[in-house]
């Protein structure tokens, strides 16, 4: 008898220990479980079938069943980095920033001074046309989690098609 209750015990207390927390994923799957670890863009999951790694990106919400648990207070705590955000702002660069035409035809001309003047600019969406123009995110133009990836791809991506256009240049060159 001392055994069965042991063994219900234990059972209702692994039970429990999995139970709680709901994580609903944006694919409209349900879990139940425990988050056990949140960290930048992961969360950790635990359910009776193992431990689960999340991208923040595929989940829709969380509901916590213990709102004085140390993981809940934790996050709440967290800065609010949104990994949104800096996607949008590298987007945003990616299609809209700079006259890539005009860059390359300056790496021709100026080769590596070129590169040097673009990696001491600081490209903005407000003083891209384009940008302003086209983007669906003007109420991120603010936000510096946007700013710094979108400052960081536009650099990077005319700093490259400036380099190209001094690569042809020599290759131009030695080919003469």
């Amino acid at each position: 008898m001392t055994k069965l209750t042991l063994t219900l015990l234990a059972t209702l207390i692994s039970l429990g220990s999995y139970a709680g927390d709901v994580l609903t994923l944006t694919n409209a799957m349900v879990f139940e479980g425990k988050v056990t670890r949140i960290k930048e863009c992961t969360l950790v999951f635990k359910t009776e079938k193992g431990k689960f790694r999340v991208p923040a990106s595929d989940v829709a919400s969380v509901a916590f069943e213990d709102h004085s648990d140390k993981v809940y207070r934790n996050y709440l705590e967290q800065d609010p980095y949104n990994p949104q955000n800096c996607l949008s702002g590298r987007l945003d660069a990616e299609n809209y920033h700079g006259k890539k035409g005009g860059h390359f035809v300056l790496g021709v001309l100026f080769g590596p001074f070129a590169m040097i003047g673009t990696a001491l600019a600081n490209p903005s969406p407000e003083k891209g046309k384009n940008t302003y123009m086209f983007s669906e995110n003007k109420d991120l133009f603010d936000d510096p989690m946007y700013l710094s990836c979108y400052r960081k791809k536009a650099k990077g991506q005319l700093i490259g098609i400036e380099a190209l256009g001094w690569g042809s240049w020599l290759l131009l060159l030695l080919v003469l």
